[in-house]
């Protein structure tokens, strides 16, 4: 008789917990229920309650639907990053016809802590001008 498979729990409480308010402040700010993302998601309002509690994680698949739902990367959900979106298109878009936002990004990353203050301080004041 074949025994059956027990779930791995590869998650801490601590990491439970992140990705519970990661699921409630997603949920939140875009003015949801937990009905309305069983519904979207075919669960049961139960089911939601758990992964906002904690007492379980959303299997895999569930993550991706949810990143997908909400336009986020299964990496925020999972807490695994800060970032709503996927750095990689971001850094990818055209800030000029000669550079990306990488470019820019890379070229921050080798400035100095006044050049950087200057930097700031210009990107400060041409967003204050354009409101």
């Amino acid at each position: 008789m074949k025994k059956p498979n027990k779930t791995l729990d590869v998650f801490s409480e601590n990491q439970k917990q992140m990705i519970a308010k990661t699921l409630i402040n997603l949920r939140e700010v875009n003015f949801l229920t937990q009905t309305d993302i069983a519904h979207h998601l075919h669960l049961s309002s139960s089911t939601i309650s758990h992964y906002e509690k904690g007492i379980t994680v959303p299997p895999t698949e569930i993550i991706f639907r949810l990143a997908e739902f909400y336009d986020v990367t299964t990496d925020y959900i999972l807490g695994r990053c800060a970032s709503k979106t996927n750095l990689n298109d971001t850094y990818a878009l055209k800030l000029t016809n000669k550079m990306t936002i990488g470019d820019a990004v890379e070229i921050m990353t080798k400035m100095n802590d006044a050049e950087r203050e200057h930097l700031a301080y210009f990107i400060e004041v041409i967003g204050k001008s354009k409101k």
